[in-house]
């Protein structure tokens, strides 16, 4: 199971350290004015672990309250310095500063995406968001984000009481999103015929007759790369922009494939789609739209049974569940 890659008392200890060496060094002098959200803000945290620390420091004697308002670095008189507090002030150079700072919401996504695939494989199940955020050291707008992204792609949906929940990916969910995809990508594809750069399908075939001769000796990062050539990047060509957001629904499927395809469940012994992405491809560099719409609807349907069973598969294969901020509904 992948890991936050900065857990929140891992945070809140490198807060703590950092802000203690600097109160001893001196850098940190007596009177400073110590500002939560100033040192949030500067290591790229949110308030939850810097509070967490500067509690700490306070019940250890190196810091006192200042006017009910914070805290100061322990003083003998009554001396104030409000002098902001930068990078050069707890010692950090710009690259050591980098190291503490928490990942956007893009960043953090590539993160959370997989786990939210496998809970979603899992069933439907709780995302409680504070929860979320607090594991992963990040703010509640950040971590707000990156679960409307996952909206977006179908993997979690909030309730009418505004609670996020992932949406499970059963036989039945799997059957309407084919369904869906059966409708409108073939179109899709019909329309980008004339669209889709000659060097992107060109490169296109060239990588699947490359995986074609050397399969079963493909690495699972290529096969995500050619689903999302044909299924992502290509549709996304679509002149009609309407179509093309539709689909984005579907994208679940394509990370199901992406997390669990030669990890939980082993690759098929038989090529998975390559030929048939081929014949797709070639009706596309011929700009033979008619020809494109059977293939892939062709290719959907082939497609469909083989994700039901990867799935279930994946589901009895995957490990028991072990993040704090997911309950079982």
């Amino acid at each position: 199971m992948l890991q936050a890659k900065e857990q929140p008392q891992n945070l809140v200890s490198k807060t703590h350290a950092l802000l203690e060496k600097s109160i001893k060094d001196g850098r940190l002098n007596p009177g400073r004015v110590i500002v939560e959200s100033s040192i949030a803000k500067l290591i790229g945290a949110s308030r939850t672990p810097v509070k967490a620390a500067i509690a700490q420091l306070h019940e250890e004697g190196l810091l006192t309250r200042f006017a009910g308002r914070g805290f100061i670095v322990r003083t003998q008189n009554d001396a104030i310095d409000r002098r902001p507090i930068t990078a050069e002030t707890l010692g950090l150079s710009s690259s050591e500063a980098g190291a503490l700072k928490v990942r956007s919401s893009e960043k953090l996504y590539e993160e959370v995406e997989p786990q939210l695939v496998r809970c979603a494989i899992r069933g439907q199940l709780r995302i409680n968001e504070s929860d979320a955020a607090q594991h992963y050291g990040v703010g509640r707008t950040v971590m707000h984000e990156v679960l409307l992204q996952a909206q977006a792609n179908g993997l979690v949906i909030r309730d009418e009481s505004s609670r996020w929940h992932t949406v499970a990916l059963d036989e039945d969910r799997i059957a309407a999103l084919y369904q869906l995809r059966m409708l409108l990508e073939p179109e899709a594809l019909a329309l980008a015929c004339s669209t889709i750069p000659v060097a992107k399908l060109d490169r296109m075939s060239d990588d699947l007759a490359k995986a074609m001769a050397n399969y079963p000796n493909v690495a699972p990062a290529m096969l995500f790369r050619m689903e999302d050539d044909l299924h992502i990047s290509c549709v996304n060509d679509c002149p009609n922009a309407e179509i093309s957001e539709s689909l984005r629904r579907t994208n679940c499927l394509h990370l199901v494939s992406r997390y669990v395809l030669g990890n939980e469940v082993d690759l098929p012994a038989d090529e998975p789609f390559f030929e048939e992405h081929q014949n797709i491809v070639s009706a596309l560099r011929g700009n033979q739209p008619d020809e494109a719409k059977r293939f892939a609807l062709d290719h959907l349907q082939i497609a469909m049974p083989k994700v039901i069973n990867r799935v279930q598969l994946a589901r009895n294969a995957l490990p028991p569940l072990d993040l704090p901020f997911v309950d079982g509904t």
